[in-house]
């Protein structure tokens, strides 16, 4: 067995939304599944991603109406993604360098096949005692 993988830790179960869903509708979405984050669709294709600081920050701070507003229009992007087979350390160095605590999964096809999250790093960290 080798170095572990993105593939090996990421959360398979990736809840995504449509460009044009209004953000109350996302909101009720992300507090129904108990998730931090959704990854939004544009077209069927990843384009970007709505965080609980993308509401906090974009949103709430501006008094933004949550019924009106589009979620496309306050997503976090450009999309950082990476492949299945990236390293554990090359997908830390990303998230430390860009400053994100996500990043979504793709196939060679540009499909989403999980998200790989801070908490899956620490978990990944506690399961594996190699250094990588």
């Amino acid at each position: 067995m080798g170095y572990p993988t993105v593939k090996d830790v990421m959360t398979k179960n990736v809840v995504t939304v449509s460009f044009e869903e209004s953000v109350e509708n996302v909101c009720k979405v992300m507090g129904e599944k108990h998730i931090g984050s959704v990854v939004v669709l544009r077209e069927g294709k990843p384009a970007g991603i709505f965080t609980e600081r993308d509401l906090l920050s974009k949103i709430i701070l501006k008094n933004v109406d949550l019924k009106k507003a589009k979620v496309g229009e306050y997503m976090s992007q450009p999309l950082v993604t990476v492949k299945p087979g990236t390293s554990l350390r090359e997908a830390a160095r990303i998230m430390a360098q860009l400053h994100v605590r996500r990043l979504p999964v793709v196939d060679e096809n540009g499909k989403i096949v999980g998200i790989f999250t801070s908490a899956d790093l620490s978990a990944a960290l506690a399961k594996y005692t190699l250094s990588f």
